[in-house]
């Protein structure tokens, strides 16, 4: 019988980056789903939204990531609700070195519900812009624009991009970013890119692993 040995959560992961990152999150608990899905939102948690989509606009990394945390997190509350399953994603690793992975398949339709198309798109680009800067979430938003690839469709280059840059970065050049465990890391950049590469164009995966490439090349090294 198979023993697994690792659990993560995306939705979970991201509230403890969030938390441990900034005092700000001190009295905001992003895992909690009546606050982050609420109408209309609480008052300091709009201020915590307003304050950091100002400070993202500016470029700020940490709000950039905070807000892709929110965006994500937003999502997996109404993937739940909507759909009456997890909203979180599931990796779970065995002693041998397979994983499986288990994930909400996403809200049929979501165009039709606004406030979750509105989660959608926001945790889309959060996740993308956060990317610049960090490996794993241009992992999380290409995962993202694959599993509702019929209704973002204007986005799959950007999500091939990003999930090559990732496994150039981590797994070709093996830059180890952080604390990320490499191994698992390398199977999920494999697995994306690999279900994207059947749904671009040759010519443009080219221009897009040049890009990917360069971008990696050019990362800092920590």
């Amino acid at each position: 019988m198979k023993s697994f040995s690792k659990i993560t959560s995306l939705g979970f992961m991201f509230f403890l980056a969030l938390t441990s990152a900034s005092s700000q999150a001190a009295k905001i608990s992003l895992d909690d789903c009546d606050l982050i899905t609420a109408k209309p939102l609480r008052a300091d948690f709009q201020t915590w939204l307003n304050k950091n989509r100002k400070l993202a606009g500016e470029g700020n990394v940490e709000a950039l990531t905070m807000l892709a945390a929110e965006a994500n997190n937003r999502l997996a509350c109404l993937e739940e609700k909507l759909t009456e399953k997890s909203g979180w994603t599931m990796t779970m690793s065995s002693a041998d070195g397979t994983s499986e992975t288990t994930s909400n398949p996403g809200i049929p339709n979501i165009k039709k519900n606004p406030d979750a198309y509105a989660a959608l798109k926001d945790a889309v680009k959060y996740t993308h812009l956060a990317g610049v800067t960090d490996p794993a979430y241009r992992g999380m938003s290409a995962e993202l624009v694959l599993r509702y690839q019929t209704t973002l469709p204007d986005a799959l280059e950007t999500a091939y991009e990003d999930v090559a840059g990732a496994n150039q970065l981590e797994c070709v050049l093996k830059r180890k970013f952080g604390k990320r465990d490499a191994q698992y890391a390398c199977s999920s950049h494999r697995t994306t890119l690999a279900q994207l590469t059947t749904k671009i164009p040759a010519e443009r995966r080219a221009a897009l692993d040049q890009k990917a490439q360069q971008w990696a090349a050019d990362f800092p090294v920590k």
